[in-house]
């Protein structure tokens, strides 16, 4: 009894040590901040009534049979919470009717486990405060492993957040409560699944900051590492893909003359804008100072020109209502893995084409010109 109270003891200080974290950096969007901290604390709590079930079925006390089929009632409702939760970190939460329909298995989940206070649906606890299982005993744990399944889909599917490498990552991560929910079905006197659960939420924590370091700090856009890293794909000639690059006129002028708070205002808004209109068919990268990337995976020129023509309209929207406009010269090339010239070639292509776009646009000779 002691061993198994202190591990969730020690599950429990190494939560809450990871929310305090958490709070201090936060490594993933505001909204996903909250599911993860949600993800957390129902973790904390579960620990917390397995403690309770541990010391009462130790303890022998038959007075002790209403507290023992409340925490019963309790855990077994919440325990497809997390599952859940985890779901909604990697889903669309954006889709109020998805969202809405992935509750109702934990409606049902609950409402069953709370008749089950006095009916034994779930799990019985008799008046000498004995535990045992009841006829449906595995409802928590179907609907639980139906939402894992629905992560495992979601972080497939997910292909622009995540490489393949880090989606088996996650799956390796998350494997383990399910392993945990496995042992604890075959061999009940095992208590795995809460200690694994907070094993995985540390873990998922770690992943995240590594993650970071892929990411601009001040546009939370891939970075110049992660640009590099994805050019490299390509050297292999396995996929097409179009490349627009973006470069922000005359920031260096809005530095001197509005200070560099202004600058940066204009770096955040350009980065948006991009990520606004290119995230459904590219990926965004930041790759200097004021200069921004796209790679589109098998982009065509059509799909390009059009996305171009939305950035336009929404470019011209946003500056109704700032004080300094933001413009944006940019030029796009189009890399063909059958074609003679590499990657990077293209790459220099789209360079040109957006300077000579800056020139034009701003009636002179491009900032490399006059460099030179």
């Amino acid at each position: 009894m002691i061993t198994l109270i202190s591990t969730n003891l020690l599950a429990m200080i190494a939560l809450l040590f990871l929310m305090n974290l958490a709070k201090r950096n936060i490594i993933i969007n505001n909204e996903k901040n909250k599911v993860y901290t949600y993800a957390v604390v129902t973790t904390i709590i579960l620990l917390l009534l397995e403690i309770g079930t541990i010391y009462i079925e130790y303890s022998g006390n038959s007075n002790l049979m209403i507290p023992y089929r409340f925490i019963n009632v309790l855990g077994f409702s919440l325990s497809p919470v997390v599952p859940f939760f985890l779901l909604l970190l990697f889903g669309d939460n954006n889709n109020k009717l998805q969202t809405f329909l992935l509750t109702l298995p934990l409606y049902l989940n609950a409402f069953i486990c709370i008749l089950s206070f006095n009916t034994g649906l779930v799990f019985l606890v008799d008046a000498q405060s004995q535990y045992t299982r009841g006829n449906l005993f595995l409802l928590p744990t179907v609907i639980s492993m139906f939402y894992y399944i629905m992560f495992l889909i979601v972080v497939i599917r997910n292909s622009t957040e995540y490489k393949l490498g880090d989606k088996k990552v996650i799956i390796g991560i998350f494997f383990l409560p399910v392993l945990g929910i496995l042992v604890q079905i075959l061999f009940k006197d095992l208590l795995l699944i809460w200690s694994c659960t907070s094993i995985s939420l540390l873990l998922f924590y770690i992943f995240l900051l590594e993650i970071q370091f892929r990411y601009d700090v001040q546009t939370k856009i891939k970075n110049r590492a992660s640009f590099e890293e994805e050019m490299q794909q390509y050297t292999n000639g396995n996929n097409n893909a179009s490349i627009v690059i973006f470069d922000i006129n005359d920031l260096k002028v809005t530095n001197d003359r509005y200070g560099h708070k202004y600058g940066d205002d204009l770096i955040f808004a350009a980065a948006n804008l991009i990520k606004e209109i290119f995230t459904d068919i590219g990926t965004p990268y930041r790759i200097g100072g004021d200069e921004f990337c796209v790679i589109c995976k098998e982009g065509s020129k059509k799909m390009v020109d059009e996305a171009l023509a939305k950035f336009d309209d929404l470019l011209m929207d946003t500056n109704e209502n700032r004080e300094i406009k933001l413009t944006l010269a940019y030029g796009h090339a189009f890399y063909n893995k059958n074609g003679i010239k590499s990657i990077y070639s293209i790459f220099s292509e789209a360079d040109k084409a957006m300077y000579t776009n800056k020139t034009k646009s701003k009636g002179l000779y491009g900032r490399r010109e006059q460099d030179q």
